[in-house]
């Protein structure tokens, strides 16, 4: 009978070494999965350690929420250096807040839990620094652009995304004798709307400046009946006798504006050609006036609706105006139908 070559005994040796080594992996894994589903006093204490450490972090963490707020609150009366300073503060404690929770190093029954704070604070910090920067732009920038609009909408986004993982962090917590407290920076996602949003930062733009400025914007115009398609850039209604408008104005500048009218008329038109509507804003505040109307335009051709906001007479303010081309198919041909009579007695045919 031949021996096994060296080679071959060395291979089987490091095989059998390599299948110690994964059984005993094994039986740590069950050992900890055992323990963590039945927790002794050892892990209970550490456990209570590691949320007396985390709790201050979760009170900065809803202090900095609070601080938040007074953007959308305050911030429109807000000096720009103040408000900078705000944003800054809110940015900082939220980055403190998340290194800080990485470096508790949590007990081995608390690790999932621990990482969903984790993901909590580090989507805060990411929102705050978004905020941060759109708010910063939007102060030195010559004007407010999308760019600083679609850094706003992402924070929301990582708001929404922090709070559910700070919900999941708060009932996973195993029965130690410790309730975690509420955490939410996302109580109305109102504010981090695209329509909002622009509208916020036109206005946080205008009241950098130091000089009066009147500017009104109408953000958006919408049908009822609501378009079904499009023909390139014309919107496709259904069939309706009439229609009705739904209009969002703004103050975008840092003057209130009093007695606006806004006219919405379309051209040509079947019957009732225009209607209006009278409106008063403060800086940054948006308006929606809703079912504005009866309008009756005509079927089968391209109609043009006109939205006009025109300030008083001698007013500083400029009028703003937005279009919207549509059209309604045509109704179909009447059907004619023919009719046959017989008449009594007589009879058809050869």
């Amino acid at each position: 009978m031949a021996l096994a070559g060296r080679s071959a005994r060395r291979g089987a040796g490091a095989r059998w070494l390599f299948v110690g080594i994964v059984i005993t992996l094994l039986v740590l894994l069950v050992d900890a999965s055992l323990h963590s589903r039945s927790p002794g006093p050892g892990q209970q204490l550490a456990a209570g350690a590691w949320v007396d450490r985390a709790l201050p972090l979760i009170a900065a963490s809803n202090t900095e929420g609070a601080q938040l707020d007074q953007l959308w609150s305050n911030g429109l009366s807000m000096k720009p250096a103040q408000l900078t300073a705000l944003v800054d503060q809110v940015a900082s404690g939220a980055t403190r807040a998340y290194k800080e929770a990485v470096a508790l190093r949590p007990p081995a029954n608390l690790a999932g839990s621990a990482g969903l704070l984790e993901a909590c604070l580090l989507a805060r910090s990411q929102a705050a620094s978004l905020i941060q920067g759109a708010v910063v732009e939007t102060l030195d920038a010559s004007s407010a652009g999308g760019q600083q609009s679609s850094q706003m909408q992402s924070a929301g986004n990582d708001l929404q995304v922090a709070d559910q993982a700070y919900q999941l962090f708060a009932s996973t917590i195993p029965k130690i004798g410790v309730t975690m407290p509420a955490s939410q920076w996302l109580g109305n996602g109102n504010p981090y709307q695209p329509q909002t949003v622009q509208v916020f930062l036109a206005s946080l733009h205008s009241s950098a400046i130091s000089t009066p400025l009147h500017e009104v914007t109408i953000y958006a115009v919408t049908t009822i009946p609501s378009p079904v398609g499009a023909q390139g850039s014309t919107e496709v209604l259904p069939d309706a006798k009439a229609i009705t408008v739904t209009i969002v104005v703004a103050d975008t500048g840092n003057q209130p504006e009093r007695n606006l009218t806004v006219t919405a008329s379309v051209s040509p038109s079947a019957g009732s050609a225009s209607a209006r509507d009278f409106v008063d804003l403060l800086p940054g505040q948006a308006h929606t006036i809703v079912n504005l109307g009866p309008l009756n335009p005509p079927q089968g051709v391209p109609v043009t609706m006109t939205i006009t906001v025109t300030p008083p007479a001698g007013s500083p303010t400029p009028p703003s105006t937005k279009t919207v081309v549509f059209s309604m198919p045509a109704p179909p041909p009447p059907t004619t139908a023919t009719t046959t009579t017989t008449v009594p007695g007589k009879k058809t045919g050869g």
